[in-house]
């Protein structure tokens, strides 16, 4: 079951260079049937999309990844090799569900709301990709059952008490599971209980006669400004593309007829984390473009400052638009909330901050961009 290609021969690695093989091979397959009992006590709340959604897998990829170990093993004997070339996916289904997978969908599969849709195609890139032709099977089922393992029941539990959706070991130190006491785990809250959910953010169609849009990019990285990166700056062309999609998005959904939005790109560069070359940059850009969005320097190290060089510049500050935009993007990740980015008018220009994570900046710009043309098309009527 180990596969030296992906686990690490480094002596720092303790299982890889501790343990031999065939004893790795058991801790793995341990956790694996874990992880099929842990899934199946929880049918009822772990849908196989949301899985799909968070990690690229679910229960039907773990059946297709035992079907493929099948492939690459020998039997003993002949009875046990066409064991293995007999098993399919309906056959490893059965085992990872714990039953027919078409019995499963019956009893526990929910039908997806559009926000789960939405997420499931977004997140298409993780999804695990198959080989169909080795999944396929080699040979008739053999007669009888050659395996005595005994696989080790599900647990059950009584009346309508249902499992946490935390793991056994799930918020416990390795020491509390040698003996030690305890902490008490926080109150995990009932599966049960009716829990207030935002709604999905829709964004407001364009201005209506359409507009046209400038905007310039500026990166604050060391690194990028010294050219470290053996990939080069990436965050700046991630923004540059996250725009192009977002105003091509905008005008696929609304009636163009009536006006579509244009936009320019007109200025990419780079500077460091110091706080007077980034001033000195804004400012040079101020009133010639429409839009100017710096990625970078959001965090809370020592030198990131691009949300103080971009208050020392602009004449108002626009705290709503930034506070509305992370709330957004916290919904799905938590740690977008620790984005100091901030935005503001610096004379006829709006300027944003955004982060320096180009995975970031694709999840902003598509809030953001929908709503901050409306304050650029007021800025562009202004007397």
């Amino acid at each position: 079951m180990t596969d030296s290609s992906t686990v690490s021969s480094s002596s720092s690695n303790y299982v890889v260079a501790t343990l031999p093989p065939s004893l790795v091979e058991k801790l793995e397959a341990g956790a694996f049937r874990s992880l099929c009992s842990h899934l199946k006590e929880r049918s009822d709340d772990v849908q196989n999309m949301d899985l799909m959604t968070i990690s690229g897998f679910c229960r039907n990829c773990l059946a297709k990844w035992m079907v493929m170990e099948a492939r690459k093993l020998s039997g003993d004997d002949e009875k046990q090799q066409q064991a293995l070339d007999a098993l399919g996916y309906d056959e490893a289904a059965q085992y990872v569900y714990g039953c027919d997978y078409g019995d499963w969908k019956h009893k526990h599969a929910k039908k997806a709301s559009d926000e789960q849709l939405q997420k499931y195609n977004d997140s298409k890139p993780l999804h695990s990709v198959f080989d169909k032709k080795m999944l396929a099977t080699k040979a008739e089922k053999p007669g009888k059952l050659l395996s005595n393992m005994k696989i080790p029941a599900e647990s059950s539990t009584s009346g309508d008490k249902k499992p946490s959706l935390l793991s056994n070991v799930c918020c416990q130190d390795v020491d509390e599971e040698q003996g030690q006491a305890p902490a008490v785990a926080a109150p995990v809250p009932s599966a049960a209980k009716k829990v207030r959910t935002l709604p999905p953010f829709v964004p407001p169609p364009p201005p209506s006669g359409g507009m046209n849009l400038t905007v310039a990019i500026i990166t604050v990285s060391d690194r990028a400004f010294k050219n470290e990166y053996e990939t080069g700056d990436l965050s700046g062309p991630a923004v540059q593309q996250a725009v192009r999609e977002t105003v091509d998005k905008m005008n696929a959904t609304t009636d163009t007829s009536k006006g579509a939005v244009t936009c320019d790109v007109q200025y990419i560069t780079v500077v460091p984390d110091e706080v007077d070359q980034i001033k000195t940059k804004l400012i040079e850009l101020e009133s010639s473009v429409d839009l100017v969005l710096t990625t970078g320097g959001t965090g809370f190290a020592a030198r990131d400052v691009t949300p103080e060089a971009t208050l020392a510049v602009v004449d108002r500050e626009c705290s709503g638009l930034m506070a509305f935009v992370t709330t957004e993007c916290s919904k799905d990740q938590p740690l977008a909330s620790l984005s100091r980015g901030t935005a503001g008018v610096m004379g006829s220009t709006m300027v944003c901050n955004l982060p320096g994570n180009p995975k970031g900046i694709g999840e902003i710009v598509p809030i953001l961009l929908p709503l901050i043309i409306h304050g650029i098309r007021d800025l562009q009527t202004a007397d």
